[in-house]
């Protein structure tokens, strides 16, 4: 079922099973990520609103983030407004992890959005909600720009539609919720896309830089003074 805008009822691609409800029971995992966790990048309880940015391939490291705490015991919601959830790649992860994928499946949420209007509503009307429905502590914002270079909407209703989008995260992340934004580069190299990611980067609590160069995938902490980065084989993120 694709997203829609019509109600505040967040129109979930799934639902989740029994399988996978019997799974909560055990509680969510410390670890983030497969692929982090492999890096040993150190994240702390007050990184309420993380920014991953940089090159295309922050997709699969969210893709990694969703299954690590679904096979933690927490469901994940993700909002994908680049058509970038990949449920195969979710399932070779499962398996890697000797879990059946539809189980891992079935804890995470996926809503699609296919415009600026229906990624705003997904998020200022909808996603709060979800996350009490679901009893979610985490959800995936993947594309927050991809879906603003529409030509019929104008700079003055787009600006309307994100500045709204970013007063929702900031309410969810005041209300204990955890939310990893995915921002690849390419959409924001015009100004306004620019302005955008500055906003939404001025709020983080935590922002990595990833680039990709000779086989290795690099995380750079941006906040941190000692420039201090972290290694990820590219083989770990594409071939699991």
């Amino acid at each position: 079922m694709r997203a829609t805008v019509e109600s505040t009822t967040l129109p979930l691609l799934d639902r989740p099973g029994d399988e996978y409800a019997a799974e909560t029971k055990h509680g969510a995992s410390g670890d983030w990520s497969l692929a982090l966790r492999y890096a040993q990048v150190p994240f702390y309880p007050d990184d309420k609103l993380l920014l991953l940015h940089g090159h295309a391939l922050v997709f699969r490291l969210g893709l990694h983030i969703a299954t690590e705490r679904v096979l933690g015991g927490e469901p994940v919601l993700y909002v994908d407004g680049a058509n970038t959830f990949d449920p195969f790649a979710v399932g070779r992860l499962a398996r890697a992890r000797r879990r059946q994928p539809r189980q891992v499946l079935a804890g995470i949420h996926v809503a699609r959005a296919f415009s600026s209007h229906q990624i705003e509503r997904l998020i200022s009307d909808c996603l709060g909600a979800a996350l009490d429905r679901y009893h979610s502590r985490i959800a995936m914002l993947a594309g927050l720009f991809e879906t603003f270079y529409d030509q019929a909407v104008s700079d003055h209703s787009a600006e309307k539609l994100f500045g709204r989008m970013m007063n929702a995260i900031i309410r969810l992340t005041r209300q204990g919720y955890t939310i990893v934004c995915l921002c690849p580069s390419v959409p924001i190299l015009t100004q306004a896309g620019r302005q955008r990611f500055d906003q939404l980067r001025v709020h983080a609590d935590r922002v990595l830089r990833v680039q990709e160069g000779q086989g290795v995938v690099r995380l750079h902490d941006d906040g941190l003074n000692d420039g201090r980065s972290w290694e990820i084989p590219r083989t770990l993120l594409t071939e699991r």
